[in-house]
């Protein structure tokens, strides 16, 4: 782990959790594994403060521990867990997009409470929506909470037990009782089968392949058109819950198959799809296979190549706005010809052989190119040697995700910052909403609007303007951190796969 990576995590616990949580939090992700005794004569707090942020800690899936040989606990700190926390609003809209207002309040509170019980989350969701006049009914809640068990999105926390014998179908099973009736479900317990309380929390894995899947669509649709990118989409559809993630390509899905799913108005004929598929698989990127001939001809989306481009156009993006579009076609160059001449570059680059020499040292001091010396003899001489420049990808990705989470964490401090200058303001604000919502829950209706505006002009215009100044600051700080995740996600994916 990187200092960026220990700085980012800090804040985040800081933020979410509170300065207690995140002492031990950044203590045992410096130290690693310790013992209860040695967390709390280092970080100097109570046993009673430390006993509880390890409870928040582990609740969350931030910590866990185990056993050692001398019957000792000892606590270590997941420090990827912990980051992944800055991507929950990713998490809640996806939730939104796929299974409505009540999946995003259910993901919600799970991202709140870490792992929960299903009948606490509902409870919790249906007094939420009465709150905001919201008619819902309580078995609606309930058929969203199963179609994202069912779905993958959710799991079953696991249980410390003898055998642990936990397969991956208990993982997403439903508790007993729980069965589809029309639009919802009937629940006559949240237990397992051993009458314990099941817990469920969210599963990373899904909402990351939910992400990958609609950044290949939307690179599809950007690329060729939106026909093709619902193909890609019906496909991605067919093995979306036998997915390997450890395989470089999707299971094999037949033409007729690929019809049936498409969802583009108005339908294509077998004819059609076929040609899409067919200049899919022809195109430089290679984002679909073609593997056999049985029922109309059998397709696979080649997963690892998706990422691959995935991860070159974020970089080019990255180059072309840090450096400008002379700098970009040297980059895309060098990533097409593998290993160039200065000489070369400039002729096939159309540049200057000056600016072709600025431009590779602007990208070579910044680490976005590499060099190797070739020489001629053995003395190494300078008019003897070939300077060839070249992309190492997987080399430049890693930089650019340390880049992102140094980025990330200066987003997250200014944002916390602006909150801390602006606190009375905010809170007076929020006094004063609370106020007129307790007037409005007690006389309902009838409740005066002149009242509600004396109310209101105890902000004078002057904090009024402050206060709109300061909500469009962090929205924009809030769409930058979410802008720079999906980079830190797409670089992830790339070299988690290489």
């Amino acid at each position: 782990m990187s200092v960026q990576q220990k700085r980012l995590a800090s804040l985040i616990l800081k933020e979410h959790y509170g300065e207690v949580v995140e002492k031990v939090g950044c203590y045992l992700v410096a130290k690693g594994p310790r013992p209860l005794r040695d967390i709390i004569r280092e970080t100097k707090l109570s046993r009673e403060l430390v006993q509880k942020s390890l409870c928040c800690l582990i609740q969350h899936h931030f910590v866990s521990y185990e056993v050692n040989k001398k019957n000792v606990s000892l606590y270590n700190a997941w420090i990827s867990n912990i980051l992944l926390r800055a991507r929950a609003p990713r998490y809640i809209y996806c939730a939104k997009c796929l299974f409505g207002y009540s999946g995003e309040l259910i993901v919600d509170e799970i991202l709140q409470h870490g792992s929960v019980e299903m009948s606490k989350v509902v409870t919790k969701v249906m007094s939420h929506l009465t709150e905001e006049n919201i008619d819902f009914d309580e078995s609606e809640v309930k058929s969203t909470f199963a179609d994202l068990v069912m779905s993958h999105f959710l799991q079953r926390v696991r249980t410390e037990t003898a055998d642990n014998t936990s397969t991956e179908d208990d993982m997403y099973s439903l508790p007993p009782g729980l069965t589809f009736q029309g639009q919802g479900v009937k629940r006559k317990r949240s237990i397992d089968d051993d009458g314990h309380p099941t817990k469920r929390q969210k599963t990373e894995a899904k909402f990351h392949q939910e992400f990958i899947d609609e950044a290949i669509v939307s690179a599809v649709i950007k690329k060729v058109d939106k026909f093709a990118g619902d193909i890609v989409k019906a496909m991605l559809q067919l093995n979306e819950l036998n997915r390997d993630p450890l395989s470089p390509t999707t299971q094999a899905v037949s033409l007729h198959e690929i019809s049936q799913n498409l969802t583009i108005i108005p339908k294509m004929e077998n004819a059609q799809v076929t040609q899409y598929l067919s200049l899919l698989s022809d195109e430089k990127e290679n984002f679909v296979s073609k593997t056999g001939e049985r029922g109309g001809g059998m397709y696979c989306i080649n997963m690892q190549k998706c990422i691959d481009a995935l991860c070159q156009n974020t970089v080019e993006s990255v180059v072309q706005e840090r450096f400008g579009s002379r700098c970009f076609r040297i980059f895309r160059l060098l990533l097409l010809k593998k290993h160039m001449e200065q000489k070369q570059i400039g002729e096939l680059a159309m540049i200057s052989s000056k600016d072709a020499k600025e431009f590779l040292y602007k990208l070579f001091a910044e680490r976005f190119i590499a060099m190797q010396e070739i020489p001629r003899t053995s003395d190494y001489a300078p008019s003897r040697t070939f300077y060839l420049f070249s992309v190492e990808l997987p080399q430049l990705s890693r930089m650019l995700i340390e880049k992102s989470y140094q980025a990330l964490g200066n987003l997250m401090a200014r944002r916390q910052t602006e909150v801390q200058e602006n606190r009375r303001l905010v809170e007076k604000e929020e006094r004063l909403e609370a106020t007129i919502n307790s007037l409005k829950a007690q006389h309902g209706e009838d409740t005066s609007a002149e009242a509600i505006e004396e109310l209101r002009e105890l902000i004078i215009p002057a904090e009024r303007e402050q206060l709109k100044k300061l909500k469009l600051s962090l929205a924009k700080l809030e769409q930058s951190e979410i802008q720079v995740d999906e980079t830190i996600f797409i670089l992830s994916q790339y070299i988690a796969g290489n």
